[in-house]
């Protein structure tokens, strides 16, 4: 499946980055903040799970910013020109707190773009959206189906290419997982009390997360067995020097009188 902006019947015309910088801003043009409201409970968790997976996975990355629901402003001087992402990841770029992201400050657009789909929102999700996200040069495009009835499959990808999107293919020989090559991670839809939410998969690793209060939980308790299991391994060892000099100074002082020592 590709997505291709061929006229201005198909797609708005959008300003690039490199041309909204030279536009002039006025002073009073103000940029507000998104404002949000979950579809439904599944489609809230599916947001803040992904949002919460992918903040923790580049927690000790600096130039990568994880957002969740902010508004993305790529016409500089115009505030009535904006896309709001469920989930956006964005390289090269400080971390750190917006109200706003506009892209001829931050220098780009957003690198991935996750958008989980409503009754309301699926069909604008698949065209009109998908084409503007191509516009702005955003390089990942991927949509969930918390539902599983809204689309063919419960998540799909969309790779950036030649002003258009290619559907990514799933992992050879991995089942549904499909590959990430902005995020260098493999995704795949599961359900989840119902709901279907995105699970990621760290290919070097092989390690599986998802977001859920549930799986920081587990990971919370799996760096404490593990802080304890090294305390307790650094123990043993001080156990076993202390014992050792303890048996050198026992060796010491029952050894034999030398020559010439009374």
């Amino acid at each position: 499946m590709s997505f291709t902006p061929t006229t201005e019947a198909d797609a708005p015309a959008l300003t690039s980055p490199a041309a909204a910088t030279a536009v002039p801003e006025p002073d009073d043009v103000e940029y507000p903040e998104g404002q949000w409201v979950a579809q439904s409970l599944w489609h809230g968790d599916a947001v803040r799970q992904a949002t919460a997976a992918l903040d923790h996975h580049f927690r000790e990355r600096q130039d990568t910013l994880v957002g969740m629901e902010v508004r993305v402003y790529y016409v500089r001087g115009n505030n009535k020109v904006w896309l709001q992402p469920d989930v956006q990841v964005v390289f090269g770029v400080k971390r750190g707190n917006r109200s706003s992201f506009k892209v001829w400050e931050e220098g780009k657009a957003p690198d991935f773009v996750l958008e989980v789909a409503s009754p309301s929102t699926a069909e604008n999700d698949a065209e009109h959206k998908a084409l503007e996200y191509a516009n702005i040069g955003v390089r990942e495009y991927w949509r969930l189906d918390p539902t599983g009835s809204l689309m063919s499959s419960p998540l799909e990808g969309y790779v950036a290419c030649a002003g258009s999107y290619d559907v990514v293919e799933p992992v050879a020989d991995a089942g549904p997982w499909l590959r990430s090559e902005v995020l260098g991670l493999e995704l795949r839809g599961a359900r989840q009390a119902g709901a279907t939410v995105v699970v990621f998969r760290d290919p070097e690793t092989g390690e599986e997360f998802d977001g859920s209060l549930a799986a920081v939980e587990q990971r919370r308790r799996a760096a404490e067995d593990r802080a304890s299991a090294e305390a307790q391994r650094a123990s043993a060892a001080e156990e076993r020097v202390r014992a050792l000099e303890q048996q050198l100074r026992n060796s010491a002082g029952h050894r034999p009188p030398r020559a010439g020592e009374s």
